[in-house]
């Protein structure tokens, strides 16, 4: 199927067939940057949907702007909510966008990156590469990037290297334990993301994008773009940043006795508690995987390690490994 063969027809829902979703908190600085870099994409059929999690600075004035110069592509969409955060913001949009809209894949979009010019035309043809391949339509792809600093200069030309991950790791005994999957380089199916709804509270998971790796774990798949697809801009102002996994700093960071380690694991069983009680026909071998992770605490530390090497529940990189045996 090609892209830009899709057009709407009178009385469908308002969208195009991907719908890319913006969530904004005090972005002024870089946001035109980023909505730029959406507008040059080599691919135009796509719908941007933007909602600010109430800034306080001029965010929301700059998305109306471009609101206004171009109706047919961007919707800001005002969605009132006492939660707030990255999490929940993305979480109301994906419910509008399935409530509001026909799109049939959906893309997440941070505030502060740029968006190489094919990352749209690229992660859409490994889309449909993945769903002629699986015959199924649960599918979440998701690419490399590049890391940048504030002024775009490169730190490094592969985040999953910088970050020591392995994007081959799909199987639910280690997505369970560490996502892989950026969520600003992702693209979803409407039936994964719908799968994904059945979700009732989503202040009880992680992080939205972790989530989707579960259910695309479980069921559907999880397709890797061996490609750079975002510069990702890292600035003294990010909510989640990338660290320079295996770095001295690092190491000495993880292995000096703070509580991230042990924090992101208790995160990780709880989730996995939540993902078990949110659904009902995980296939037998993956609910067997994810009873075991979710009674890690139940044990004592000898019997945690016994269970994290019996299930393969490991992070990715040695150091990680090191870190997570040690503070288990």
């Amino acid at each position: 199927m090609n892209i830009s063969s899709y057009s709407k027809t009178d009385g469908e829902k308002m969208s195009q067939q991907i719908a890319i979703l913006l969530a904004s908190y005090n972005g002024e600085q870089f946001i035109r940057e980023q909505i730029d870099s959406i507008l040059s994409q080599s691919c135009t059929n796509w719908h941007l949907y933007i909602r600010d999690d109430n800034s306080s600075d001029d965010t929301l004035l700059i998305e109306h702007e471009y609101e206004s110069r171009y109706p047919q592509q961007i919707t800001v969409v005002d969605i009132p909510s006492v939660e707030h955060g990255a999490k929940h913001n993305f979480w109301l949009l994906s419910q509008y966008v399935l409530k509001e809209t026909d799109a049939a894949y959906i893309m997440f979009c941070d505030q502060d990156d740029v968006w190489i010019q094919s990352k749209i035309e690229d992660t859409f043809s490994a889309m449909k590469s993945a769903e002629q391949k699986f015959q199924d339509r649960r599918i979440l792809v998701h690419t490399d990037l590049k890391v940048v600093d504030r002024n775009l200069k490169v730190l490094g030309n592969s985040f999953i290297k910088y970050r020591a991950l392995n994007p081959s790791y799909t199987e639910i005994n280690r997505i369970v334990v560490q996502n892989n999957v950026t969520g600003c380089t992702t693209m979803l199916s409407r039936d994964l993301l719908g799968k994904a709804f059945e979700l009732e509270d989503v202040g009880e998971i992680a992080m939205h994008d972790w989530w989707f790796s579960l259910v695309a774990s479980v069921f559907g798949h999880i397709v890797f773009v061996d490609k750079p697809t975002i510069l990702y801009r890292q600035h003294g102002d990010n909510v989640v940043g990338a660290t320079k996994v295996n770095s001295l700093s690092f190491i000495l960071k993880r292995l000096s006795g703070n509580n991230h380690i042990k924090k992101t694991l208790h995160m990780a069983v709880d989730q996995a508690k939540v993902f078990l009680n949110t659904y009902q026909d995980i296939p037998l071998d993956d609910r067997s995987s994810l009873e075991s992770f979710a009674k890690l605490y139940e044990y004592s530390k000898i019997q945690r390690i016994l269970t994290l090497s019996k299930g393969h529940y490991w992070k990715q990189g040695p150091i990680q490994i090191i870190g997570e045996y040690i503070f288990i």
